[in-house]
């Protein structure tokens, strides 16, 4: 009988194990919508809570739609009109760029620049072999061929959107039972969790406090290069440098690519339209102040925020999740090493009294 108990567990465990990689197949499409569901419904449970005793405690599902529909509002008018007026932005630099290109003045005029940049730029045209190629009409072709592959992949590029806007409504639609059951799935992770109740609490503080360290660094290190940018921008007499500023910040949330999708455009459009000096600068502040600030702030703020994280943990916890989960390994990175540090932690005063012992005896062999 004994026996038969042993292959039972076996089995069971074997089975359970299986059963929780088929269900994270399942949700694995979804997990971007899922991290952004929880971190936004944690950081505004408390908003959520409010609501719902000034309506009584008896309305929970309305106080969940409410918060939803709040939340919603927040992201998509926001987006929608930085969108609208970043184009506006572009097509009239594309515009007056063709009226110059067209006139002539690009070819007419000309500034003064330093000798040593002449024979860099030769070398670096020499090396490209571009010697005789006119920069100003190749950058207009290039534009030219980016508009046309555009409107011939229109659909693909529409399926994309359609796709980041199912996304987008699981969050949402995620987002609703959290707030709504969010109690009752902290109680069941908590009988789930096979440690002492102190622990528990530990744990989830640990935890609550990261979501809100990465989700407040994320934001506050985008506002930070915005700032930054804007500034530069406007030193530099760029138009519209509050315009060009938030599309830095709202770059500034995308791994990989960041604020350089608007900075060095931004410096070749220069460089192409007679303010060579003026893209250089903008090149070599782009490259240091702005694109430094995600290196610095990011991991300070989560370090001060995340109740004592060491700044070298931090960082690598945000870099290493990025390359292995990729987006949400913002989040997930963080995550983990919050665990980490709490297990350690458990661990310390479970066995308090093992290590101070150890470390006693240690001392009366060394003395």
């Amino acid at each position: 009988m004994q026996g038969k108990s042993h292959y039972s567990t076996f089995f069971f465990g074997l089975s359970f194990i299986l059963v929780l990689y088929a269900f994270f197949l399942i949700l694995r499409p979804f997990l971007i919508s899922i991290i952004m569901a929880v971190t936004i419904a944690c950081l505004f449970y408390p908003q959520y809570s409010r609501l719902n005793r000034s309506l009584g405690e008896s309305w929970p599902g309305v106080s969940a739609l409410i918060m939803c529909t709040i939340i919603t509002l927040l992201i998509i008018l926001p987006v929608v009109v930085f969108v609208m007026a970043l184009f506006n932005e572009i097509n009239s630099a594309y515009i007056e760029f063709r009226m110059q290109l067209a006139s002539g003045e690009l070819a007419a005029s000309r500034i003064e620049v330093p000798p040593i940049l002449l024979e860099a730029w030769s070398r670096i045209q020499e090396y490209l072999g571009i010697e005789d190629m006119n920069l100003a009409l190749a950058f207009s072709t290039l534009i030219d061929r980016t508009a046309t592959y555009l409107l011939d992949h229109y659909s693909s590029i529409l399926g994309g959107l359609g796709a980041v806007l199912v996304r987008f409504f699981i969050m949402i639609f995620s987002m609703f039972f959290f707030f709504r059951d969010g109690e009752t799935f902290v109680t069941e992770m908590k009988r789930l969790i096979p440690l002492a109740p102190r622990y528990e609490d530990m744990l989830l503080s640990k935890l609550r406090d990261v979501i809100y360290a990465t989700f407040f660094g994320i934001f506050a290190t985008g506002l930070c290069q915005g700032v930054s940018a804007a500034a530069i921008f406007y030193l530099l007499d760029i138009s519209n440098p509050i315009l060009w500023g938030t599309a830095t910040a709202f770059f500034a949330l995308v791994p990989v690519v960041g604020t350089a999708a608007v900075w060095v455009p931004l410096a070749i459009y220069l460089m192409l339209t007679n303010s060579l000096l003026k893209g250089i600068i903008l090149l070599v502040l782009g490259g240091t102040v702005i694109g430094l600030v995600d290196n610095f702030v990011r991991p300070l703020i989560i370090e001060g925020q995340s109740g004592g994280m060491h700044l070298l943990l931090v960082f690598f916890s945000l870099l290493g999740g990025l390359m292995l989960f990729g987006p949400p390994g913002l989040v997930i990175g963080p995550l983990i090493a919050a665990l980490l540090i709490t297990f350690l932690d458990i661990y310390k005063i479970e066995f308090e009294e093992a290590l101070s012992d150890s470390e006693e005896e240690g001392s009366i062999v060394q003395s």
